[in-house]
């Protein structure tokens, strides 16, 4: 299976952004390591996802891990079904077998490669993102209780997509780019408001209470939205342009 479409990756491949200094990515996207393709495990993104999740994610900020990767992931109902059906039993296998035993670290017959990479028998792995650390460290750190309640977070978050799928009190018949554009629309002349981070509005956010609420043609994800909503991005320019081509107008609320 190809993990790519189910989380949010780095569209920069690894090697390359790290020599820019000047470049950087979200801190809960996955670093592209694509440029090990087509050597590199196949369920390598799986177990990367897996040890940020456990590992490198405050808890305080789970849940915010885990709605970035639902935003900017290609394929949302992919990713709910791997967190679902992959990611939980793993946790759990995890809680119940952890154990501090590893006396060495490695593969087979290994070939150090670049960024922590080594080949083994023809495969490009990373230790630092494999199961058997996952059980020693769980085991040496005691860290069961604490991964009980990931599993909670993540569990919850799951509950919450699948009542938010089956529960959708309006519907829009048109696309998500249309959507977007008419309430921003509103926000701008006064007939909503939206919460703002920093004094600008916070499309991501915005995004996700729109998706709740909407059901929309064409859309699986509040990213879909989100592209539209900013006036500086290239989509909302170009979906604007239409509209207003069209004589789209919207008075300012305080002269209506």
């Amino acid at each position: 299976m190809d993990y790519n479409d189910a989380f949010a990756i780095d569209s920069i491949h690894f090697n390359k952004r790290n020599k820019d200094s000047k470049s950087y990515g979200s801190k809960y996207q996955l670093n592209n390591y694509d440029y090990y393709k087509p050597k590199l495990v196949h369920d390598f993104y799986l177990k990367y996802f897996t040890s940020k999740l456990l590992f490198d994610t405050d808890i305080l900020e789970l849940r915010e891990f885990l709605e970035y990767h639902y935003d900017y992931c290609d394929n949302p109902e992919k990713y709910y079904s791997i967190l679902d059906l992959k990611i939980i039993p793993k946790v759990q296998e995890l809680i119940e077998n952890g154990e501090s035993f590893m006396s060495e670290r490695g593969y087979y017959n290994q070939q150090e490669l670049d960024d922590g990479f080594v080949e083994s028998e023809g495969v490009i792995y990373n230790w630092d993102f494999d199961y058997p650390l996952m059980l020693h460290v769980v085991g040496l750190k005691r860290l069961q209780n604490e991964f009980k309640r990931r599993v909670q977070i993540t569990k919850g978050f799951i509950d919450e997509y699948r009542d938010n799928i089956s529960s959708k009190p309006l519907r829009w018949i048109a696309g998500p780019s249309q959507l977007a554009i008419v309430i921003r629309e509103l926000i701008d002349k006064g007939y909503m408001d939206a919460d703002k981070t920093r004094g600008e509005i916070n499309n991501s956010l915005l995004s996700r209470e729109l998706f709740k609420i909407f059901s929309i043609n064409d859309c699986d994800s509040p990213k879909s939205i989100e592209i539209y909503l900013s006036p500086g991005n290239k989509k909302h320019i170009s979906a604007k342009s239409i509209f207003d081509e069209r004589g789209f107008s919207i008075p300012d609320a305080k002269f209506t």
